[in-house]
């Protein structure tokens, strides 16, 4: 196979991939990500991480990549400008339609591999549904941002309470995009408002509070970027990347 990705295959290379192929879904969003940062950094951080993972993984025949599905729901980001959203209803509708194109022709395992925190409810909506309607397949939900192993590289504080647009991703757009990156606009900022409250409702606790961006920060920040750099950014790449081998290397089992 000449390359790993859904969209450079042809009709007959598709058609004799073998059904236990894993097909890599990749969702991520366009939003805005403070005045450092550019709206596609969601989409950028994942194709980025994606190519390296196959380019490390260049003669595997284990999975294919399907296009990066970039226009979420990010609703919770409207008030900014640049921000391209579809509202929650029509997205998953949209998802179910499109992914049964795939399922339909009986693939059987997939990884929805996310890059937007507020898609995550969606996601494990689809592979619900996706999982009623066709019973034998084999559906992994997984946000990169969450994968083990980051608190090596960033602190805790950072990456529990610095979620859009601080050091974490800020680190990973300095490797992955280092040109794109508005460096004179990195400031220092705040973390989330949950870091020192100790009441019971929270805008990411348990009990929830259900916010808009600018509820938590007029900036559209939500984290603190100054101690980004591309070191960082690289380890954080790492291991994602090995983060996503052993997942196939895990679903291949099942």
């Amino acid at each position: 196979m000449l390359t790993k990705f859904w969209n450079n295959l042809t009709t007959e290379e598709i058609t004799k991939l073998s059904r236990n192929t894993i097909i890599i879904v990749p969702f991520s969003a366009i939003e805005q990500h403070g005045s450092h940062l550019p709206i596609n950094t969601d989409k950028i951080i994942l194709d980025k991480i994606i190519d390296k993972f196959c380019e490390e993984n260049k003669k595997s025949k284990d999975f294919v990549v399907l296009p990066n599905l970039c226009i979420g729901s990010s609703s919770e980001h409207d008030s900014f400008q640049g921000t391209l959203s579809v509202d929650s209803v029509n997205y998953i509708n949209f998802c179910l339609n499109y992914l049964e194109s795939v399922f339909s022709k009986k693939f059987q395992k997939f990884i929805f591999l996310n890059s937007h925190g507020g898609q995550i409810s969606h996601l494990d909506i689809l592979a619900k549904e996706l999982k009623n309607k066709y019973k034998s397949s084999k559906i992994i939900k997984a946000n990169y941002f969450l994968f083990d192993g980051y608190n090596k590289v960033i602190s805790e504080n950072e990456l529990l309470y610095g979620y859009h647009g601080g050091e974490f991703e800020t680190s990973l757009m300095l490797y992955l995009a280092n040109d794109l990156v508005r460096k004179n606009k990195i400031k220092e900022n705040k973390l989330s408002p949950d870091y020192n409250n100790k009441k019971l409702i929270g805008f990411e606790k348990n009990v929830k509070l259900q916010w808009s961006t600018e509820d938590i920060n007029k900036t559209g920040i939500i984290g603190n970027p100054i101690n980004a750099n591309s070191k960082k950014g690289k380890e954080i790449t790492n291991i994602a990347t090995s983060t996503i081998k052993k997942m196939i290397k895990e679903l291949k089992l099942l």
